[in-house]
C-alpha cells in the first residue's frame, strides 16, 4: 500500500494513505422515498450504501467437519467483566468467504461451537467512569486461528484513544467515525464501524488487508450550527496503528470558500460530508449553516473522494423529510490550496436519469423512475417525492395511449417494461407553495424514448449555468450569458426565453462553448426569466421562473 505525504497523520506517522483505497462508483439507482409513517429528520448523520453482513447466532446451526468450541472473556477499561448492557455481541468473521457468527455475552463471557478456521473477531465495550462519562472501546483482532478448542480474552484496556485535532485553537470535534475494511475472501468489505468523542480502539495487524479509516468533522467549539468553518478530515492506514490519533495542519488542506445561495424566500441550510473509502458505505455527519444565503470556509483532506450534499429547508430550520430540498455531488480536491464553489445556484431543472423496469410495487418498493427535478449546474437533487411539489409523470406509446402513470412528478414505482417501441415520458410539476423559493414554479419536460429488451432506458437532460447573485437574481435590464450543458446527450440544443411566465417565447442563438452551448439573454426590468431548452427528437424541457432579476 503506497503512502502519500499529506496534512493528516496518525500519531507520529508523517503519511496519509490518500487514494490507496479506491472508491466504488456503481451506476446510480433511483433514490427511494421514505415509507409512510417513517418521516425522518435530516439533521442527523446519514449512512448510505450497502449494510455490513448479518452474523448467524452461535449454536443456531450444525456443521459438517470439525467444530471447536471458542470461549471468550471480555474486560472493560477497568479490567472488570462489563455489565451485560455495556457490551455488544462478539462477532466472528470467517476468512475464505465463510459465514459470520455472533454470540451475546453474559457476565463478560460467551462461548459456542463454530467451524474450524481463521476469523477476525470484534466486540464493543463501554466503560462507565466515576465522573459519569462513558467510553466505548472497539476490541478488534485481525486474525484468530480456531482449529481446536480456543480461549480468548478481549481486553478493552489495550485500546488507544481515537482523537482528532487541527492547528486551530477554537476547533472542536463535532463527529468522529472509524471504519474498518478487510478482505475475508470475497474482496474488500466493511467489517466494523464505530466512533464518538470518547472512543478507543485496539491496535492490530494487517491480516486480510485490514485497513483502518477514520474521518472527523470539526467546527468552532464543536458547534452543530453557525460555525464560520468546518474541517472534513480523513485518513487511512494498513492495520490499526499504535497511535490512531488524527492530526492535521490547516495549511496542508484544501480550503474551499463555499457560497450557499438563496432562492428568494426565508430559508435555512445544512450540509453533510463523508469520505468514500470504497467499502460500499459512506457516513455523512451533519452541520447547520443557519439562514441562507451564507458563505463559509470548508477544509478537506486532499486526494480523497468526498460525498457532499446541501439541505435547504424553511426558516424554521426543521429539516423534515417532507420540507427539505437536498442536492448532492462528489468532490476530490487533488492538492492543498484555495478553492471556491457554490451550492444550489439557479437555474434548477432535471438532470440525466433512467427508468428501471421493475416487477416490484407497493409503498416500500424501489422507484422504477427517479428524475432529479431540482438539480443545479453541478449538483443533483435528491429525495422523492419532492417538498412542496405536485404533478404527474406519464408514459405514452407512439399512438398517445397511456402506458403507465404516477401522481408524483419525477418519480414512479412498479413500472414494468412495455413492448419494444417508441414512447414519450412527460413530467409536469408545480412548485408554487415553497415559501423558501419563488423559482422553478413550474416544469414541463418531455422525453422521446426507444424501449427495447434492456433493463432500463436512459433519460438525458439539459442543465443550466449562469452568473447570478446570492439570491439567484440577475441584473435587471442587463445582458445575461446563459449556458446550456448537455447531460447524457450529444445533440445540439436550442434555447428560448420568456419574460411573462411562458405566455410568449423568444429564440436565443447559441454558440458552442467547449462541451456546452452559450447564448445571451436580455433581462427584463423586473420579474423573472423562464427557459425552454430542447434537443430535437430527444428531450424538450421548460422551467418557468428559472431565475429572477433585480
Amino acid at each position: 500500500m503506497a503512502l502519500v505525504r499529506a496534512a493528516v497523520a496518525f500519531g507520529a506517522m508523517a503519511a496519509l494513505s490518500a487514494g490507496t483505497v479506491q472508491a466504488a462508483h456503481a451506476a446510480p439507482r433511483p433514490a427511494a422515498s421514505t415509507p409512510a409513517g417513517k418521516a425522518r429528520n435530516l439533521k442527523s448523520k446519514i449512512v448510505t450504501g450497502r449494510p455490513m453482513r448479518k452474523p448467524i447466532p452461535l449454536g443456531s446451526r450444525r456443521f459438517a467437519g470439525p467444530t471447536p468450541t471458542v470461549k471468550v472473556d471480555i474486560l472493560d477499561r477497568d479490567g472488570n467483566a462489563p455489565p451485560d448492557a455495556n457490551v455488544s455481541s462478539v462477532t466472528f468473521m470467517a476468512f475464505g468467504g465463510g459465514d459470520w457468527f455472533d454470540g451475546t455475552p453474559v457476565d463478560g463471557h460467551v462461548e459456542g461451537a463454530i467451524p474450524a478456521g481463521d476469523y477476525a473477531v470484534q466486540v464493543r465495550v463501554k466503560t462507565d467512569a466515576k465522573s459519569g462519562a462513558t467510553s466505548t472501546t472497539l476490541v478488534y483482532r485481525s486474525k484468530v486461528s480456531i482449529t481446536a478448542d480456543t480461549s480468548l480474552t478481549l481486553d478493552a484496556r489495550q485500546g488507544r484513544p481515537v482523537t482528532a485535532s487541527v492547528d486551530r485553537a477554537d476547533a472542536g470535534v463535532k463527529d468522529l467515525t472509524v471504519q474498518l475494511m478487510q478482505d475475508l475472501g470475497s474482496g474488500p468489505e466493511g467489517v466494523a464501524m464505530d466512533g464518538g468523542t470518547n472512543f478507543y480502539i485496539t491496535p492490530t495487524g494487517t491480516d486480510g488487508g485490514l485497513t483502518y479509516t477514520v474521518q472527523a468533522l470539526l467546527t468552532r467549539n464543536g458547534a452543530e450550527t453557525g460555525s464560520p468553518y468546518v474541517y472534513n478530515l480523513g485518513a487511512a492506514s494498513p492495520g490499526i496503528p499504535a497511535d490512531p490519533a488524527l492530526r492535521a495542519r490547516t495549511s496542508a488542506l484544501a480550503a474551499v470558500r463555499t457560497t450557499y445561495t438563496g432562492e428568494g424566500g426565508p430559508a435555512c441550510g445544512g450540509s453533510h460530508a463523508g469520505a468514500d473509502w470504497g467499502t460500499g458505505m459512506v457516513l455523512l455527519p451533519f452541520t447547520g449553516l443557519g439562514s441562507l444565503p451564507t458563505t463559509r470556509t470548508e477544509y478537506f483532506t486532499p486526494g480523497l473522494d468526498w460525498s457532499t450534499d446541501e439541505d435547504v429547508t424553511g426558516g424554521d430550520c426543521g429539516f423534515g423529510f417532507d420540507s427539505t430540498d437536498v442536492r448532492s455531488r462528489s468532490v476530490n480536491f487533488p492538492r492543498a490550496g484555495s478553492y471556491t464553489r457554490g451550492w444550489s445556484a439557479a437555474p434548477l431543472g432535471p438532470a440525466a436519469a433512467a427508468i428501471y423496469w421493475s416487477a416490484n410495487s407497493g409503498p416500500d418498493a424501489e422507484p422504477a423512475m427517479f428524475v432529479p427535478m431540482l438539480s443545479s449546474a453541478d449538483a443533483r437533487s435528491q429525495i422523492a417525492p419532492y417538498a412542496n411539489m405536485t404533478g404527474t409523470s406519464t408514459l405514452r406509446d407512439a399512438a398517445g395511449n397511456v402506458v403507465a402513470t404516477s401522481d408524483q412528478p419525477g418519480t414512479a414505482q412498479g413500472w414494468t417494461a412495455p413492448a419494444p417501441g417508441q414512447y414519450t415520458l412527460t413530467i409536469d410539476a408545480e412548485r408554487s407553495a415553497a415559501p423558501r423559493s419563488d423559482l422553478a414554479t413550474r416544469q414541463h419536460d418531455v422525453w422521446n424514448l426507444t424501449v427495447d429488451d434492456g433493463p432500463k432506458v436512459t433519460l438525458p437532460a439539459l442543465r443550466y449555468r449562469t452568473a447570478l447573485d446570492s439570491g439567484s437574481r440577475g441584473k435587471a435590464g442587463a445582458d445575461q450569458a446563459v449556458t446550456v450543458v448537455p447531460d447524457g446527450t450529444d445533440g445540439t440544443p436550442t434555447l428560448r426565453v420568456s419574460c411573462d411566465d411562458g405566455v410568449t417565447w423568444k429564440d436565443v442563438a447559441l454558440h458552442k462553448d467547449g462541451t456546452a452551448w452559450t447564448g445571451t439573454v436580455h433581462n427584463p426590468s423586473s420579474g423573472y426569466v423562464s427557459l425552454r431548452t430542447a434537443v430535437a427528437g430527444v428531450v424538450d424541457q421548460t422551467v418557468i421562473r428559472a431565475y429572477g432579476v433585480r
